[in-house]
């Protein structure tokens, strides 16, 4: 790939001329809305049309409103029965109601801060409201839109102030318009037909403005095979270029076995595995580039110790880069308790006169166990005789981050890190620039976690058992969506309202936790809560990634099913960490039937990979890749394959293209350049 790529200079656009019209070509976009459209990466009309919307409502046929469930947007047939009625609420808010029925039930529809909405819904007039049910205090309607005919399947699109739905489909509307019939084609007729492909130009039309859903499944599958296919052989040039760039060739001899007498445990068959895998990597002249996946608890943190001492007894520095200070606060006591003053901590924040004092132990090698966030790679500073980079928590950090940390140092050998379960299939597509290892085994003593689905109004009697427990002895960690209260999520609980809740109910210490605390108040915080101090810690998802507290044996989610099942499983990781009985308690107040049956999959196993299996099944490997990836490499329109199918395909045909080798053919020539060029701008950025 990289031979073939190496003989062009240049990219060809797959666009034609007129694909450079700036996005105020397009009626009804002037200079000022062009900004709100700029603020989204908007500038031409190309742009506009690769856009991709975030989701789609379903308005192809009507509902009774008894038949939907709550908070399902849908199609309402309606009569409007009475006069619309505006009153004034809290802080100069308004709300609009209208009496309708649907021809067996009575409704009511609602619109918030829309006081122009009175005029519209004419008694005794017939049409369709689509708009979100509400059914938690009578049956409602939600912010409905009236219309004449049903609208069909609507694109749903990402926004920014100044900008609406409405804007976002007449932009799209308009950009196609320009376009009709000189898309032109970006994959060979070969590929196209090989894996009977939709033509790009009616992928696009499709995706903006569907008119079936079949026919929407096949743009999204011809727009993730082009994403993917592009991804894959960017990843194969990455592998190609590190193959090729040379590396570190350690003395591994003996070093497995006498790190193994340094461990105050047994390590599980699957950390062996792991450990000999990276044994094998740095005993080789290439530098390594390794994934290690397990599930929470499974002892990888061991296996990036090893890495650790390794590098360090064959006189090189290694640098163990985490997502949060909290976590790398944790590691440098780990690191400090093995390595003593060979350890240093580097993070954000650090006073100037600390990090020159830091930067001249590392420039001077005596710091051989560095630990820090993201300042590591950011900093700028230089590491003497970096050797091995370690990256704690791979979700965090895209292909974008592994080719800056690679670009540390000589071609230092690489380790990732990652809690975060992926099934093996979507990971061989997502990492393949990496070797993977698996462990699948937990230490042993480990009891499973009791996961329940608690009911409202069983919430008390549930605050209460673990007032009692905590009196025992035990810890708890109360986790909530938000920081604070938002009319945007209405019905979501915050930490803060939580925390002021419990704090008026419950006889124990209770501290709150959230991004928004300084560095030092977090780390304070957190300390409190290890030390016993604390015994239960109000908090957001802050402590997702590594808090490890082994009295702290139970964890209560609000508002489950605002998190994805990944998620969840990394919060509930949070316990369960000792030998002692733990447990994961789920609230909810949503009706969904979806959301019911996703989180009693975390009560019926414990198995990560079990669980990223099933989300794989139910929300499909876009969604999983959008939230990791979106934005970061950009996948843009691959987060929309609802199947495995057409990231297999273009897996497929990316190894059918490098194992030919044969560049022939002008669109394949354009690809492997476009790919090429981003590994390059990746490396340099």
């Amino acid at each position: 790939c990289s031979m073939a790529a190496s003989r062009f200079t240049t990219i060809i656009s797959p666009w034609n001329k007129m694909a450079v019209a700036p996005i105020t070509s397009i009626k009804g976009i002037g200079p000022r809305r062009a900004e709100a459209f700029g603020r989204l990466g908007l500038f031409s009309v190309e742009d506009m049309l690769s856009f991709m919307p975030r989701g789609y409502i379903d308005y192809t046929k009507s509902v009774l409103i008894c038949e939907a469930e709550q908070g399902m947007l849908c199609a309402v047939k309606v009569t409007i029965t009475g006069e619309a009625k505006t009153v004034r609420i809290r802080g100069g808010l308004t709300i609009t109601t209208a009496a309708a029925t649907d021809g067996l039930n009575k409704l009511q529809l609602c619109w918030y801060n829309q006081p122009y909405m009175a005029s519209k819904p004419e008694a005794g007039r017939t049409c369709y409201a689509c708009g979100r049910a509400d059914k938690r205090r009578g049956m409602k309607l939600m912010n409905p839109q009236l219309c004449d005919e049903l609208p069909g399947i609507v694109p749903q699109y990402p926004l920014v102030s100044g900008l609406t739905q409405k804007i976002m489909r007449g932009a799209a509307a308009g950009a196609l318009g320009m376009y009709k019939g000189r898309i032109e084609e970006t994959l060979p007729e070969s590929i196209m037909a090989e894996y009977s492909l939709m033509p790009r130009g009616d992928a696009l039309l499709a995706m903006h403005m569907p008119q079936s859903f079949e026919q929407l499944e096949r743009a999204k599958e011809r727009m993730a095979f082009e994403d993917m296919l592009l991804y894959a052989l960017m990843l194969s040039i990455l592998r190609y270029r590190r193959e090729q760039g040379g590396g570190i060739a350690f003395n591994m001899k003996g070093k497995l076995e006498s790190f193994k007498k340094l461990l105050p445990f047994e390590p599980t068959a699957a950390q062996f595995r792991a450990m000999r895998n990276i044994s094998s990597d740095m005993a080789k002249n290439v530098q390594m580039n390794r994934l290690v996946q397990g599930d929470v608890g499974s002892g990888k943190t061991a296996c990036a110790l090893f890495a650790i001492y390794a590098a360090i007894e064959n006189g090189y520095s290694a640098a163990l880069m985490a997502p949060t200070e909290i976590l790398a606060d944790q590691h440098y006591r780990t690191l400090k308790n093995m390595f003593g003053s060979r350890a240093i901590l580097l993070k954000g924040g650090m006073k100037k006169k600390e990090r020159e004092e830091i930067a001249a132990r590392l420039m001077g090698g005596e710091a051989l166990a560095i630990t820090g966030t993201h300042a590591i790679i950011s900093g700028g500073g230089e590491i003497a005789n970096l050797g091995l980079v370690i990256a704690d928590e791979q979700h965090r950090f895209g292909v974008r981050q592994r080719a800056a940390i690679s670009a540390k140092g000589s071609a230092p050998d690489t380790l990732i890190m990652s809690a975060t379960p992926i099934p093996r299939t979507l990971s061989l597509l997502m990492y393949g620039d990496l070797e993977l290892s698996v462990i699948d085994e937990l230490p042993p003593g480990r009891k499973p976690i009791k996961t329940r689905i608690v009911p409202q109004e069983k919430r008390d009697d549930m605050y209460r058992f673990i007032e009692n427990e905590l009196k025992d002895g035990a810890q708890c960690y109360a986790v909530c969506p938000l920081v604070e209260e938002s009319e945007a999520m209405e019905g979501v609980l915050s930490a803060a309202a939580l925390y002021k809740e419990l704090s008026r109910k419950l006889d124990i210490s209770i501290e709150l936790m959230h991004g928004r605390l300084s560095a030092a108040e977090k780390q304070a915080r957190a300390a409190r809560f290890a030390s016993g101090e604390t015994k239960l810690l109000v908090s957001t998802t802050v402590v997702e990634v590594g808090v490890d507290v082994p009295n702290a044996t139970i964890m209560v989610i609000e508002n489950a099913d605002r998190f994805g099942l990944a998620q969840l499983h990394q919060l509930r990781g949070r316990v369960g960490r000792g030998s002692k009985e733990s447990y994961c308690f789920l609230l909810s107040e949503s009706d969904s039937k979806t959301a019911k049956e996703r989180l009693s999959i975390l009560c019926s196993t414990t198995d990560g990979f079990k669980i990223a299996e099933r989300d794989l099944e139910m929300r499909g490997p876009g969604e999983l890749i959008g939230a990791r990836q979106h934005g970061e490499d950009g996948l843009s329109a691959a987060m929309f394959a609802s199947n495995m199918k057409a990231f297999n395909m273009a897996k497929d045909a990316a190894d059918k293209l490098i194992a030919k080798g044969d560049m022939s053919d002008p669109l394949i020539k354009k690809a492997v350049i476009t790919a090429d060029e981003k590994t390059k701008n990746i490396a340099q950025n």
